[in-house]
């Protein structure tokens, strides 16, 4: 079996549509991006209430006219720094998906029409190519900060929680069409099930980074993985 690619790094967004106003030309386009970091730079260290437009302006080192002109409404800044910010995280869970459908590819391969030992064979090799993701996830502090911000957000904001379903159901669909491929019984409600613990693990390996909590980490989700597949 090929080993695994290292998971990547976010990247920058190169297609987020923005709600705030449409900048055309390619240094507005940069200012506007600028004002967007700076705002996901804030609620990094200090939360989502405290994004204004003198605080960004700050941050970003920009006029505080240019992020009243480029977001009038503070709510469309909040809107528009999650859509980049979640685009720029979709690189890592794009490079898991197709991670482990090379894995999934290669053990079919291997077992063909045999899905018991197909489903056997891949607990292994998919707990560790979780577990990376995962490490990956919690050494991106700044990043899990945000994301958890803007689900605590989405419970406030409707905004936010509906632009919150689009990632949250790629991720959904991408587990399901895997189970699905192993003839699994209930894919989605697998599906979610992983996905919350995925979540979990991460939350819990951020706010305490301890040996032990890897172990039991890898424990859980290696009992996880045997429930569903073997």
């Amino acid at each position: 079996m090929a080993t695994p690619t290292k998971p990547p790094t976010q990247t920058d967004a190169v297609s987020t549509q923005y709600q705030g106003r449409q900048a055309k030309r390619a240094n507005s386009r940069q200012r506007q991006r600028d004002i967007l970091e700076a705002t996901l730079r804030l609620i990094a260290t200090d939360g989502i209430r405290a994004v204004r437009h003198r605080a960004i302006a700050k941050e970003a080192n920009v006029p505080l006219a240019a992020t009243t002109y480029y977001f009038k409404d503070i709510n469309d800044l909040i809107s528009d720094a999650f859509q980049l910010f979640s685009e720029k995280n979709s690189t890592r869970n794009n490079w898991l998906k197709e991670q482990a459908f090379l894995l999934l590819q290669e053990k079919s391969a291997e077992f063909p029409d045999q899905i018991t030992s197909l489903r056997r064979s891949l607990v292994a090799p998919l707990l560790e190519l979780l577990i990376s993701h995962i490490k990956t996830q919690v050494d991106d502090i700044q990043a899990r900060k945000i994301e958890h911000a803007f689900i605590n957000e989405s419970l406030r904001n409707h905004v936010i929680g509906e632009s919150y379903k689009q990632p949250r159901g790629e991720i959904i669909g991408a587990i399901t069409q895997f189970l699905e491929l192993l003839g699994i019984d209930e894919p989605e409600a697998d599906s979610h099930s992983m996905h919350a613990l995925i979540q979990w693990l991460e939350y819990l390996l951020v706010v305490e980074n301890t040996d032990e909590n890897w172990q039991k980490a890898r424990t859980i989700f290696g009992r996880q993985l045997s429930r569903v597949l073997d």
